[in-house]
């Protein structure tokens, strides 16, 4: 066992917890939604973090109908960008402690409108610099790979979705929580990545974001070089290097975007690539909006173990340190 090992187990108790942890924040918020509703919203992240901007852009744009866009942080702490005009924003960190998001907060603030903060440590500079805080409510997660807190970020954003939109966050996450439990018992099988020098990981939709965070902890944990692909994209121009050297490792949950998956990596598999995918069927007690969760939970679950297949230690990746103060 490990450190992150410990701290993946800890996601479905972490997901049970959520809604109650940010009920009335998650109140406020529609409040004040539908007193002004912003005619956009920008989110700021990196690493880890980004990923799950990537799945609120999906999330809270298709739910709401209000443009979600991404504001490279630099534009900000390196370019004195600063918004003239109201909006609603969203900064996900788990420490809270970049000064290029902080800038970058402060920045989508200056034109007015609400500043969100979805963060796992609550006092701070992130969270003091915003009108609402959403905990990640993860406790300590002191291993370098970021696992839980990406969970519960993306389940949060999707509570937030719920309730700018009038919809129940009190269960919403039941289901999750119990196949997110599931996944972690039965994680999948990764060996096609044991001695693989490149990856494609591919999803569509809001498993793109967990396809992006896939990619990057494939980085850091296992030692492997992966690259992060729409379904959509990859059957353009990336597909041209597909073969035998080149696994790929996609993530289908049900619906369109998961057959849209399924199908590329029948494309990439025809060309000689081996594939392997993440699958989470339809079911009656979990959202569709949730799969990534499950997911991703699913994919944690076998990447300590292809980390020291690999000659690394998944609790000491080289180079790294747990908070990452860009500027």
């Amino acid at each position: 066992m490990s450190q992150l090992t410990d701290e993946i187990f800890e996601i479905p108790d972490r997901l049970a917890g959520l809604a109650a942890a940010n009920a009335a924040v998650l109140d406020e918020a529609a409040a004040r939604w539908r007193t002004a509703p912003p005619p956009t919203l920008f989110t700021v992240a990196r690493g880890t973090s980004d990923a799950a901007a990537t799945y609120a852009a999906y999330r809270l744009a298709a739910a709401t109908g209000v443009p979600v866009g991404s504001l490279p942080p630099s534009l900000a702490s390196l370019y004195g960008f600063a918004a003239a005009t109201p909006l609603w924003s969203l900064a996900i960190s788990q420490s809270g402690r970049s000064p290029d998001l902080i800038a970058a907060q402060a920045a989508l603030h200056a034109g007015g409108g609400v500043g969100i903060a979805l963060v796992n440590d609550t006092a701070s500079p992130l969270a003091d610099g915003a009108d609402l805080v959403l905990d990640q409510a993860v406790g300590p997660e002191l291993s370098i790979a970021a696992t839980k807190s990406f969970a519960c970020s993306l389940a949060a954003v999707d509570l937030l979705a719920q309730a700018l939109t009038g919809g129940a966050v009190d269960d919403r996450l039941d289901g999750a929580a119990r196949a997110a439990a599931e996944a972690l018992a039965a994680p999948p099988d990764l060996e096609l990545l044991d001695d693989a020098t490149h990856a494609y990981v591919v999803g569509r939709g809001k498993t793109f974001a967990v396809a992006i965070e896939a990619a990057l902890k494939l980085k850091e944990t296992a030692g492997l070089h992966a690259e992060a692909l729409s379904a959509a994209e990859i059957m353009h121009g990336p597909r041209a290097i597909a073969g035998p050297e080149l696994p790929v490792l996609g993530f289908a949950g049900p619906g369109k975007a998961g057959a849209s998956v399924r199908e590329a990596l029948d494309g990439l598999k025809s060309q000689g690539s081996r594939v392997a995918v993440v699958e989470c069927a339809e079911a009656a007690d979990l959202p569709e909006e949730l799969a990534p969760v499950v997911l991703i939970a699913g994919f944690y679950a076998a990447l300590p173990a292809l980390a020291r297949r690999r000659g690394r230690d998944p609790d000491n990746p080289p180079s790294l340190t747990k908070v990452t103060l860009t500027v």
